[in-house]
């Protein structure tokens, strides 16, 4: 009887174990999840001030071929009524407003998937990539959140229900705010991979910073 004692005592005691080890795991990722934004590591201390210029110059091209008419015109794109009205300087402001948003978004996202340490421009390409489309995806994501909750906001102000087929007026409404994030996405991706990879070829021994 004691040895069937000590037998079933066994499976309750590994359980035990197991959960445990498993809570101090999850533990040990929060805090370095947790760690990626309170204490990042910074290699480079410009790189995110380029990378934020590059954000914004990408949302005023796409400002520009929006005006030019050569894209789908972009909601967020609303000329400031305090500006003076010469040429497009009244879409200047928007333009700025808007690259900021979409640059800060990116910014958490290159914290989570820690594209500011010395990794994620001087190990290989593949390497340099993977920590640029990571952060693009959870910049991505925070852009689709914001939105959610900037349209939901906006449209119940004026009485409007926020879902698709709730009228023809809002169904128009979300889908040039989808066509808008979409262009977002497209633009913020092709700039920042570019601007990426040439941080990659110049840090590398073949680079232009290291023949001077």
């Amino acid at each position: 009887m004691a040895e069937k004692a000590g037998e079933s005592s066994k499976p309750e005691t590994s359980f035990e174990a197991e959960m445990s080890a498993a809570f101090e795991a999850g533990k040990n990722y929060g805090s370095s999840v947790r760690e990626r934004f309170t204490a990042p590591t910074v290699d480079d201390p410009g790189l995110p001030y380029a990378d934020a210029l590059t954000s914004i110059s990408a949302t005023l091209l796409v400002a520009g071929l929006s005006l030019s008419g050569l894209i789908p015109p972009v909601t967020w794109l609303q000329p400031a009524e305090w500006m003076p009205a010469w040429r497009a300087l009244p879409y200047i402001p928007p333009a700025l407003i808007h690259g900021t948003q979409l640059a800060t978004c990116w910014t958490l996202g290159a914290l989570a998937a820690n594209a500011y340490d010395r990794a994620a421009f001087c190990a290989d390409l593949g390497t340099s990539l993977s920590r640029t489309w990571r952060a693009g995806a959870f910049a991505t994501g925070m852009l689709l959140l914001g939105t959610q909750i900037h349209t939901y906001l906006e449209l119940s102000a004026v009485g409007l229900e926020p879902f698709l087929g709730a009228s023809r007026e809002v169904d128009v409404i979300l889908i040039n705010i989808a066509n808008s994030v979409v262009i977002d996405v497209v633009a913020q991706a092709s700039a920042l991979t570019a601007f990426r990879i040439y941080r990659w070829w110049d840090a590398q021994a073949g680079g232009p910073t290291k023949q001077r």
